[in-house]
C-alpha cells in the first residue's frame, strides 16, 4: 500500500506557494496539526486508507464525528481541552493559508467563548465544544466554512505529485 510522509513547508514550497502570507509558523503549524490527525496510527505516513478516511469523514461524515475531528485538531497540546490560544492559533493559521480575513480570528475566538464557555473556565473540554457548537447554528456554521479543507488537501496532494515527478 502506498504511502506518504509530507512536511508542510516542503509541501507548499513544492507546488511553488512562497508560504503563506502572514505567519508561517501557524499556517505551518496547521497544517502540520491536519497532517497528525489525518494519521491516525501516529507512524508519520498517511496511507491510502487513512486519506480516504479522513476525507470520507470530511464530506460524509455525521457532524459529532466531524466535531470529535475538529476538536482533536484544535486540541494542539493534546490535553483534552481547547484554550483560546490554540484556536487563535487554528484560525489565523487557517486565514493565513485560504487568504479569507473576513472576520479576525480573535472575534471567532471571543464568539465561541462567550456562547460555548458556559462556566467561564476559559477551556472547553469535549463535550462542551460538541454540545456548543450544536446549540448554536452560527458557530457551527462557521467552523463548517472555517474547516473546508480543501486548501490543505491540495498542498498535500500537489506536493505529493510534484515529489514523484522527480
Amino acid at each position: 500500500m502506498k504511502e506518504f510522509s509530507l512536511r508542510p513547508h516542503h509541501a507548499l514550497r513544492a507546488q511553488g506557494h512562497p508560504g503563506p502570507a502572514g505567519n508561517e509558523r501557524d499556517a505551518t503549524s496547521y497544517v502540520d496539526q491536519v497532517f497528525i490527525t489525518f494519521d491516525m496510527d501516529g507512524d508519520g505516513y498517511i496511507d491510502f486508507v487513512e486519506y480516504i478516511a479522513a476525507v470520507s469523514l470530511m464530506l460524509k461524515g455525521e457532524i459529532n464525528q466531524k466535531l470529535k475531528w475538529y476538536f482533536k485538531l484544535f486540541d494542539q497540546d493534546g490535553n483534552g481541552k481547547i484554550d483560546k490560544d490554540e484556536l487563535e492559533t487554528i484560525f489565523t493559521a487557517i486565514q493565513d493559508i485560504t487568504r479569507n480575513r473576513d472576520v479576525l480570528p480573535e472575534e471567532i475566538v471571543a464568539l465561541i467563548f462567550e456562547k460555548v464557555d458556559v462556566k467561564g473556565e476559559g477551556e472547553l473540554t469535549l463535550e462542551e465544544f460538541i454540545e456548543g457548537a450544536k446549540g448554536h447554528h452560527d458557530i457551527m456554521d462557521m467552523l463548517k466554512n472555517l474547516m473546508d479543507l480543501t486548501p490543505v488537501l491540495s498542498i498535500i496532494v500537489e506536493a505529493r505529485i510534484a515529489k514523484t515527478k522527480k
